[in-house]
């Protein structure tokens, strides 16, 4: 009993000194918060180039999971001392995160939802030098219209080329489910 004891009081000394993370947003205010730690290994570098490859979905009141992705990287950045410029960065929607590409209208009438709320993160990407598209041949096979797409986004003949070709450009690829 008195080894139990001792169990449980050190477990919860220990839970009380480890200390809650703080969560910033040096960049994109509203999105990609992160946790900075100055001391970890890897820290990032000037002059990176990703293509971020977008595949999921996400609740239709919810922004996708891959642009929060994509703001994270912006902030850690920030956070590293790079200006926005200092990284170049592509994201390409496709499968069934097409579906957060869509303007307002086409999105509620699909989603049930009042407008898309992936929208303003990715204007607030783009002001930060972010090119975004979405894959045509999803747009096509999920039988969403071209008039149906948000003007932020440029139609890409399809995701493979994007990602093909902003590799064969020096570009690293990152896929976010």
């Amino acid at each position: 009993m008195r080894d139990w004891l001792c169990l449980v009081i050190c477990a919860v000394t220990f839970a009380a000194a480890v200390e809650e993370p703080k969560f910033v947003n040096p960049l994109v205010a509203e999105y990609g918060a992160i946790a900075p730690q100055p001391d970890a290994a890897e820290q990032p570098r000037q002059g990176m180039k990703i293509v971020f490859d977008i595949t999921s979905e996400a609740k239709p009141d919810e922004v996708l999971k891959g642009l929060e992705s994509v703001a994270r990287y912006l902030n850690l950045n920030a956070q590293a001392g790079h200006a926005p410029g200092d990284a170049r960065l592509a994201l390409v929607l496709h499968g069934t995160a097409t579906k957060g590409a869509l303007n307002d209208s086409a999105y509620a009438s699909k989603t049930g939802a009042a407008k898309n709320p992936n929208l303003a993160l990715v204007r607030e990407l783009k002001k930060h030098g972010v090119e975004v598209f979405v894959c045509g041949q999803s747009l096509a096979r999920n039988k969403f219209a071209l008039s149906e797409v948000a003007v932020e986004f440029t139609v890409a003949a399809s995701a493979m080329t994007v990602n093909a070709n902003k590799q064969q450009d020096g570009y690293a690829y990152i896929s976010v489910h």
